[in-house]
């Protein structure tokens, strides 16, 4: 059984609050059910020497590869299956390859390498047998010997069968108590078991006994309960001890003496003191607790409301992974990564809970002004004030009764001037915050008035130099110049018959050069003010790679040197070159996480940070080259949005939903290896090749010569972040070069060619682009046909006679050769275009959305899936409001843009893989939730409604609403034998005529 998920990071979350100034939090990143794990309650885990992470669960064991799990569970009547799935314990095998497991059927063996599983159980009838079949703990000591503790005893592995230890209480030298619940062999060579009621015991193998230590003892040398659950030595050589009804202990096996550490909750389960400087308890209902060993602090994690929280209060097991990652088990709640922030960065956020956190939505709009006060802007939630030393934020809120107010909750930036005033820009005009009063004067269009700005739509403002005179970024309606002196406002819009005006009214920012001129960023081009009313447009020329590479340019950046960066829609990062008037670039190739940029910032040392909506990268000066911010992985954020500001001291504030970075550029550091790839599935003819190895192990491949036909799964084990790896593969002796399969983690090749041999080569890149040099090669060797064997050969020289025979074959033979590799090129570059063909088949040309081809085959093939499983489907039908009267009130080009942001908006709004959007035609939109009952669907739709109205895309000529909205059809199925996929959408379909009928810009569910 295999499992598909995509790692939860992609997803945009809610982060556990910061306190302003306070500690940086730990987050968890759950995986549960939902992910694809069979079983919630995750009893252990393990890694092998491979790299792949074994779970452990009351369901049957998993392998994990960061991206998908594979299942192991018992199968009736099948020996070469798991004997139980309810697994207790397991203990990696110092090969690295084999893990032994406990169980609640005895005791079983698995060697990764063949994935074949050997069993032992408890046998009443032979004493030699195992002593129980309840497993609970496992280790090997130092001469290579098996233990194995059961809730029955202990039972030492020996060739002819076990060595079984009962418990004798009253004897010295033996066990005090029947259930060991913890075994551990220390980097001392010493051999500890814990039992539950008997205190911990050491083994002595020179005497085969055991030395106890017990609760209630010599002072100093005493256990805090008798009942130990796990052992760990952190790398100081002391052994941490878990005891249920106390906590933790220390020994010093030295010397004997113990320190002890209560815990809030006695009821510790398990103990991890690998991680350097840190020890980890978990207990059984109590949560997680944490342990600072350099000050003995104790932090303690427990289950929450909130998002990235611990999954649940009963922790079971924990992984410390070869790269660093930790991992808690959960008895109910999965298993999670523990993410901890780094020094580079700190995290503020909104949370529902505490009206002192930051506004909630997209952060718009950041300022750190000059008396150290953080301004925070959002959308449609106003802004908050940080002070200096606070940990609280203040909020202000526009109050339509209340002309002193804050003029609107839309911020879409803020303006600090050279007498220390604060300016926030708004949807409502532009508010002066008054220090006294707490207040805000107005200045906004004044109707009628043509010396006023032109729109309450405000972008950006720049300061001109000696005068105090400002310059405003209108949005939509242009460029205002605001003469403060003589109280008076000229505007600049564009002017089709005069190519000296603006380029374009859709200002997006704005930005003064070292020579004092201004640069104006709008959707059509960048614009350099001349004076006089005069602008020099700077446009993109498809032939001509030194002008602007995107005429979408949606921010302006000045650096120290005075050199101007943009930051545009499509073209990535473009810089001005002065001295011939031209501009170079960098795109994704050159280490951008995409083309479409958000935000950039100038930050110290030359660099330049850019933001996207799916990454962060900066720019360094001596490379030449963006490369992403390193702990990008670490924040699991994907979404960036407009706000962002550098500080005077190099501190970079960047926004996203609901949350705030600040960034410290000195700790953009290098980025991680290679991660590790692994061959994960190999198939023939699509049946799996059993090569008696797992398929990572398999070196070389013998295949048929009527089954020539053969796909490799594989996998980059990046426990980080998994979304990130990208991957290429060549078959040697078939393809001429690598073929570059992004993502995509298969390949699949069919009729080779027989008698030949090949190799299949697989290497996989990190974030950076930087590929692993060491690819894996798999030997490859398709056999000959029967027909060109030499004995047919023979055969062909009795029957045509020997001239014939060597006439006909060197013909043969060389038409053939010539026939093959023609069908082998014509093969490659059909394979390649139809990859081509593929995604341009599958997907609609301008939003990138599924399109009807997609829509059908996926329709049916869900309303199959629901059918047999009786259970709901459901349809969204979605129409833009008005959308005709959009593209004649705004053209097509426009329109096409508003269908691009709606399609994205609708794909956001999509939370599940299996869920998925499809352009239907026109301006209408259909949504596929397999699996969702209609309270469900009716949710989703009412999120994707919000979404679009909240992208705020003007709509002049709508008479629902002054920006786009949607409406929304939902119809619901639990398919019967004649339901038809039709059906669906038919419902879907009605209940959109019904949502139009009453009004527009709402859902209508049957």
């Amino acid at each position: 059984m295999r499992i598909r998920i995509s790692f939860i990071i992609i997803c945009a979350a809610i982060l556990v609050v910061l306190p302003v100034q306070a500690q940086k939090p730990t987050r968890f990143l759950n995986i549960g059910l939902r992910e694809g794990l069979a079983n919630a309650s995750v009893s252990s885990m393990v890694q092998d020497a491979a790299g792949f992470i074994w779970i452990g669960t009351q369901g049957g064991l998993h392998r994990w590869d960061g991206q998908s799990f594979a299942l192991y569970e018992n199968e009736p009547f099948n020996r070469d299956s798991l004997p139980h799935n309810l697994i207790q314990t397991m203990y990696m095998d110092p090969d690295g390859y084999t893990i032994w497991i406990g169980t609640y059927g005895g005791l079983t063996k698995f060697d990764t390498r063949t994935e074949k599983f050997q069993a032992w159980a408890r046998d009443p009838d032979d004493p030699s047998s195992l002593v129980g079949n309840v497993v609970v703990s496992i280790a090997k000591d130092a001469q290579g010997r098996l233990w194995v503790g059961t809730l029955d005893g202990l039972s030492r592995m020996e060739t002819n069968g076990f060595v079984n230890y009962h418990a004798q209480p009253d004897t010295p030298g033996t066990l005090a108590n029947n259930v060991i619940r913890a075994l551990f062999l220390d980097s001392r060579g010493m051999l500890w078991v814990g039992t539950s009621g008997g205190g911990l015991h050491r083994y002595l193998p020179g005497t085969d006994t055991f030395e106890r230590t017990v609760a209630g003892g010599e002072d100093g040398k005493t256990l805090g309960s008798n009942y130990v659950m796990s052992i760990s030595e952190d790398s100081d050589g002391f052994l941490w001890i878990g005891q249920w009804f106390f906590g933790l202990s220390r020994l010093d096996p030295v010397t004997g003496l113990i320190k002890q550490y209560p815990l809030a909750d006695n009821r510790a389960y398990f103990v991890n003191a690998n991680e350097q400087g840190r020890v980890y308890a978990g207990t059984w209902g109590g949560g997680l607790f944490e342990i600072e060993t350099a000050t003995d602090t104790t932090k303690r994690y427990v289950r929450g409301d909130r998002m990235w929280t611990l999954p649940h209060d009963t922790v079971y097991s924990s992984l410390l992974d070869s790269t660093g990652n930790l991992w808690i088990g959960t008895n109910g709640g999965g298993f999670s990564q523990v993410i901890r922030e780094e020094r580079g960065y700190t995290v503020y956020e909104h949370d529902p809970a505490d009206p002192d956190s930051m506004p909630s939505g997209k952060t718009t709009a950041i300022l750190e002004d000059s008396k150290g006060r953080l301004w925070v802007g959002a959308y449609n939630s106003g802004l908050g004030r940080l002070d200096p030393g606070g940990s609280a934020f203040r909020h202000f809120r526009n109050d339509v009764g209340n002309p002193a107010s804050l003029p609107n909750d839309i911020v879409n930036g803020f303006h600090e001037d050279s007498t220390g005033r604060i300016w926030i820009l708004t949807n409502g005009g532009v508010g002066l915050y008054n220090e006294t009063g707490s207040s805000f004067e107005r200045f906004a269009n004044l109707p009628g008035d043509p010396e006023s700005i032109l729109t309450d739509v405000v972008h950006g403002m720049v300061e001109e130099p000696g005068t105090g005179n400002f310059w405003i970024a209108c949005y939509t309606k242009g460029l205002a110049y605001w003469d403060r002196t003589n109280g008076i406002v000229s505007n600049y819009m564009t002017d089709a018959a005069d190519r000296s005006s603006l380029s374009d009214n859709l200002v997006y920012d704005l930005a003064l050069d070292n020579g004092g001129r201004l640069w104006v960023a709008t959707n059509s081009g960048l614009n350099r003010y001349e004076g006089n009313g005069v602008f020099r447009r700077y446009l993109t020329d498809p032939d001509d790679p030194t002008s602007l590479p995107s005429n979408h340019v949606r921010d302006i950046v000045v650096d120290q040197e005075g050199t101007i960066w943009l930051a545009t829609n499509g073209g990535g990062v473009a810089r001005y070159r002065p001295a011939d008037d031209t501009f170079d670039h960098w795109i994704k190739r050159d280490g951008l996480p995409s083309n479409a940029m958000v935000s950039l910032l100038a930050g110290p040392g030359g660099t330049i940070w850019a933001s996207t909506v799916i990454g962060l990268s900066y720019y360094e000066p001596t490379a030449g080259r963006f490369r992403p911010f390193s702990s990008f992985g670490d924040l699991r954020y994907g979404e960036f949005t407009a706000g962002k500001f550098a500080t005077s001291t190099g501190q970079l504030y960047f926004g996203a939903l609901n949350t705030l970075y600040r960034i410290d550029p000195s700790f953009a550091g290098s980025a991680s290896a290679t991660p590790p790839v692994r061959v994960t599935g190999i198939t023939i003819l699509n049946e799996p090749y059993d090569a008696g190895v797992s398929p990572w192990f398999v070196k070389s491949i013998k295949v048929p010569w009527d089954r020539g036909s053969i796909s490799f799964s594989f996998s980059a084990l990046d426990y980080q972040d998994p979304q990130r790896s990208q991957y290429a593969y060549l078959l040697e002796g078939f393809d001429d070069d690598w073929i570059f399969s992004g993502a995509r983690s298969y390949a699949s090749y069919t009729n080779l060619p027989g008698g030949r041999k090949y190799s299949f080569r697989v290497r996989a890149s990190n974030e950076e682009g930087l590929w692993s040099e060491d690819a894996i090669a798999i030997a490859i060797e398709v056999d000959t046909a029967p027909w060109l064997r030499w004995w047919a050969f023979v055969l062909y020289i009795l029957g045509l006679g020997a001239l014939v025979w060597a006439v006909i074959v060197a013909r043969s033979r060389i038409i053939l050769r010539g026939r093959v590799d023609e069908l082998t090129r014509v093969k490659g570059e059909l394979e390649e275009a139809n990859i081509r063909l593929g995604v341009l088949a599958d997907h609609d040309g301008l939003t990138g959305l599924f399109n009807r081809r997609s829509l059908d085959a996926e329709l049916m093939r869900r309303f199959a899936a629901a059918k047999s499983l009786s259970e709901p489907v459901s349809a969204l039908m979605i129409d833009i409001d008005r959308f005709k009267d959009y593209n004649d009130h705004y053209g097509h080009q426009v329109g096409d843009e508003c269908l691009i942001r709606v399609g994205r908006a609708i794909a956001d709004a999509l939370d599940r893989p299996q869920d998925s959007a499809t352009r239907y035609g026109g301006e209408e939109f259909l949504v596929l939730l397999p699996g969702t009952y209609a309270a469900g669907a009716q949710q989703v739709a009412k999120r994707i409604v919000q979404s679009i109205a909240e992208l705020s895309i003007s709509h002049a000529a709508s008479d629902v609403a002054p920006v786009v909205t949607i409406c929304v059809g939902v119809a619901t199925l639990i398919p019967s034998a004649d339901d038809t996929p039709e059906k669906l959408v038919k419902h879907a379909d009605a209940c959109l005529y019904k949502a139009k009928q009453a009004g527009r810009n709402r859902v209508v569910c049957i």
